[in-house]
């Protein structure tokens, strides 16, 4: 399961928080979903996209699937118009008149509540710390969240702007439920600065995505990547073809079979790596020296809360 990191390492490596698939989730995603379903009565698990972009980002509004995917470039456009069809079948999303798009139906929008709500509680079990640490997080969060969405392009911010005003639970929310909203804005914002730190390349986003695989050396094999991004649909074949491009841009190199990176490659991704944490942080400077700090000391102190409670539940 792939992580989506809110905060790496902190602004000039002064603070850091934790990333979103270890210890500030303790859950599966999986968990999530089932619960959701259990409490919707809807089979989300085929329509995960639709919850986690479609809905999330567009709320009630109409769209295409060129509009997601210029958003989500991974995967493909095919592939994506396939789910988007079932979403209908299962009564998630509706077609809009004369194939100009879709829009959630109510039935789509509840689910997308009831996820989320299902991530408050889950969470909301592991909240060790004062009511009034958990405030102070959620104003800074609050105040990075706004300077994030009013920043100056790149990155392209419409799709966490979208999210912050379709799903923002409302000033009076539960701590938790806030904390929830934040959070997963800053993690909407960061996927924007990562894909505005790649994009001018020319490079098509499920050619990307294949890159970090072999990067990380664990899956550098025709046979592994395909399993591992097997979600995405898209066919064997396709990521052969996709494998052979990296390598005739010079990325990558295939020695026997096994896929290596390049200098080349390694260079563009230090590159890369190093504008998303430029895009994603800029906005930082909002908070002062002294406000970093603390927010690293409270994010440590949620952290530790998280670790009891996954030790004492295991």
């Amino acid at each position: 399961m792939t992580s989506c990191s809110l905060i790496d390492e902190g602004r000039n490596a002064k603070f850091h928080l934790v990333n979103i698939g270890g210890e500030f989730r303790p859950f599966e995603r999986s968990c999530l979903f089932s619960l959701a379903e259990n409490r919707t009565g809807a089979k989300l698990c085929s329509g995960l996209d639709f919850l986690e972009s479609a809905i999330f980002i567009f709320g009630s509004e109409p769209f295409s699937t060129s509009m997601h995917m210029k958003m989500f470039p991974y995967g493909s456009e095919r592939v994506a118009e396939a789910r988007f069809g079932r979403a209908v079948e299962l009564g998630i999303l509706s077609n809009i008149a004369q194939g100009a798009g879709y829009q959630a139906t109510q039935k789509g929008l509840h689910a997308a509540q009831e996820f989320i709500q299902a991530a408050e509680e889950l969470l909301s079990v592991a909240q060790q710390i004062p009511l009034a640490d958990m405030v102070r997080i959620n104003g800074y969060l609050e105040r990075i969240c706004q300077a994030s969405l009013t920043a100056p392009e790149p990155p392209l911010v419409f799709g966490s702007v979208q999210y912050f005003k379709n799903m923002h639970p409302g000033k009076a929310a539960p701590p938790m439920r806030l904390f929830v909203h934040y959070f997963a804005t800053l993690d909407k914002y960061r996927g924007n600065s990562h894909l505005a730190s790649w994009q001018h390349y020319g490079i098509e986003g499920n050619r990307w995505e294949v890159l970090p695989e072999v990067w990380e050396g664990k899956l550098n094999t025709l046979d592994l990547i395909y399993a591992e991004l097997e979600g995405r649909e898209i066919p064997r074949e396709e990521y052969a073809s996709i494998l052979q491009d990296l390598e005739g841009r010079g990325w990558i190199k295939e020695v026997s079979g096994n896929y290596l990176t390049t200098e080349g490659g390694l260079k563009l991704r230090d590159e890369a790596e190093a504008l998303t944490d430029r895009y994603f942080f800029t906005p930082w400077a909002c908070l002062s020296e002294a406000e970093q700090a603390e927010l690293s000391a409270l994010a440590d102190e949620l952290n530790a809360g998280l670790e009891v409670t996954k030790l004492t539940s295991a």
